[in-house]
């Protein structure tokens, strides 16, 4: 999934992709634009379910 992709899916801006994802604005301009991590786009795949993302505090 591309970082385009992504805010396509969500219908959002970098800033609302972070806020939903509960990192920086910052951190999401660190992506590469042709394939974002692969964790963040399971997240992003569930917040386009209408399921709430597993973050690091629930795993930790």
């Amino acid at each position: 999934m591309t970082k385009t992709d992504a805010l396509r899916l969500l219908d959002c801006t970098v800033t609302q992709l972070a806020e939903k994802l509960g990192i920086s604005h910052n951190a999401i301009s660190q992506w590469p634009e042709n394939k974002i991590p692969l964790a963040r786009e399971y997240q992003i795949r569930d917040l386009a379910n209408g399921k709430k993302p597993i973050t690091r505090q629930q795993v930790v």
